[in-house]
């Protein structure tokens, strides 16, 4: 009897890790589109130099976030560095995701 139940302790736990790294492998999907679509917005954007600090919140997947987005100077005039992070909207201090690109400057 003692078998069966240290059996079925580990058949549960192995089950509760196993949800909750599905849980964690969702969440970073959603977070890691919400960055990739602010960058590549703001790649598609016309002004130049981008602004130094931006912030906004989006609805995905039923639940709510919140983007910032940070335009830092580089050695060449003609760059930006752009930091796109994206929290919870309900924890913004916890940062689940970061990415950053390069723009460029256009000869427009």
């Amino acid at each position: 009897m003692a078998i069966f139940a240290i059996a079925g302790v580990a058949v549960m736990r192995a089950t509760t890790e196993h949800i909750r790294a599905v849980t964690q492998l969702e969440e970073m999907t959603i977070v890691s589109f919400i960055a990739e679509n602010q960058l590549q917005l703001a790649k598609l954007e016309k002004k130049w130099p981008p602004e130094k600090s931006l912030q906004g919140e989006v609805t995905m997947a039923n639940r709510h976030w919140i983007w910032v987005q940070q335009s830092t100077e580089t050695p060449d005039p003609n760059f930006r560095q752009l930091k796109v992070s994206v929290s919870p909207a309900n924890e913004p201090a916890r940062v689940l995701y970061s990415l950053q690109t390069f723009v460029g400057k256009t000869d427009e």
